[in-house]
């Protein structure tokens, strides 16, 4: 699919699941409730092997005993791997809302998946209405993050994804009972946030296990196809990749748009080829 998958064996390249489907209502990024079989034959022709699994509400298939077997032998047939989760659902319910006996039966269930699928990561969201914005939400978030850190540390990477500053997140990375905790860092929303990429490879270099690959514009500007040429953060990053010593998959998380979705990451790919 690219040099940069030929070059670089020591971490995947994946796509975030949907974006081979026809949005779900009005939701751009959520599980492919009647499509998701298909999705793997259309990725499989462009280059993908992995892909990114969206978990979006406790009904996902990936919890069932049954459909686990399904999703095993799809897997099988189009010679694919569940590279990581993306915990979706966090998004309307975020850690420091959700109850502990939630996050307990939720973390059982991920466990599951993960050493059914040998999945190498799992990131929460904290970011727009997951964020934390007082001390209070920051307690409940971190509390909730440690159920989920003592169940699933030992299987997988955890990360969390979120649009905190690299100032402030310092201090959040630095909590004694979460020393394995990583960072997914999303190129497009870094860029549209106004955060330097530079901060995060200085101060979390280590840290950093992830990334998401998509274009916005500065000044919390919406997603847009990956251009051709000078996206800076894209460049950076490849760049100075080889400082990341824990870095273990970039996911396409790229524009689409409601009609010509296909279309739309194949472009994605073509110009991501450009910077590599």
């Amino acid at each position: 699919m690219s040099k940069l998958l030929k070059n670089r064996k020591n971490f995947l390249i994946a796509f975030m699941q949907g974006r081979f489907s026809v949005p779900v209502g009005s939701n751009f990024q959520h599980f492919p409730i009647h499509e998701w079989e298909k999705e793997f034959n259309q990725a499989k022709k462009i280059g993908f092997s992995n892909i990114e699994w969206i978990i979006s509400d406790y009904s996902n298939p990936i919890f069932n005993k049954e459909f686990q077997k399904i999703i095993e032998a799809v897997l099988k047939k189009n010679k694919f791997n569940i590279s990581s989760i993306s915990l979706d659902l966090l998004m309307n319910n975020p850690l420091k809302r959700m109850t502990l006996k939630n996050a307990r039966w939720l973390g059982q269930f991920i466990l599951i998946a993960v050493k059914k699928f040998k999945i190498q990561r799992v990131s929460f969201p904290i970011e727009e209405d997951s964020r934390f914005n007082n001390q209070k939400e920051k307690i409940a978030t971190i509390s909730r993050l440690k159920i989920f850190y003592k169940i699933l540390e030992k299987y997988c990477n955890l990360c969390i994804e979120t649009d905190i500053s690299p100032v402030a997140l310092d201090d959040f990375l630095k909590n004694k009972k979460l020393p394995k905790l990583g960072i997914l860092i999303d190129l497009g929303n870094t860029r549209a946030h106004g955060f330097a990429i530079e901060d995060y490879f200085e101060k979390y270099s280590n840290k950093i296990y992830s990334a998401h690959l998509k274009f916005r514009d500065k000044n919390f500007g919406i997603s847009k196809p990956i251009p051709k040429k000078n996206y800076y953060e894209l460049e950076y990053f490849i760049k100075n990749i080889y400082l990341l010593k824990n870095f273990k998959d970039l996911t396409f998380q790229t524009f689409k748009s409601s009609k010509t979705f296909i279309a739309d990451i194949k472009q994605s790919v073509r110009n991501f080829n450009n910077y590599v």
